[in-house]
């Protein structure tokens, strides 16, 4: 029960931030993205996004070799400065 009331909350609040946005046409896009992300909450939350359409591919632990290299780095960046 509590969550529906929250969702209509967040809802009103999106539609009321989205009347300021036509009203302040200087603000209009951060009113708009911050209407949005309210509204992104309910919807993920009912969408409850599934599995990633293109999922990362799994990467190999680096070798010993890699990892000191990159430890190296930044004190060959600080070095040449």
């Amino acid at each position: 029960m509590a969550s529906t009331e929250a969702a209509i909350l967040i809802m009103k609040a999106a539609g009321e931030l989205r009347k300021a946005a036509g009203i302040d046409r200087k603000r209009r896009a951060e009113l708009e993205s911050v209407a949005d992300y309210l509204e992104s909450i309910i919807y993920e939350a009912e969408l409850g996004y599934g599995n990633p359409l293109f999922p990362e591919p799994e990467r190999l632990p680096p070798s010993p070799e890699d990892e000191i290299k990159q430890m190296i780095k930044p004190f060959r960046v600080r070095l040449t400065r």
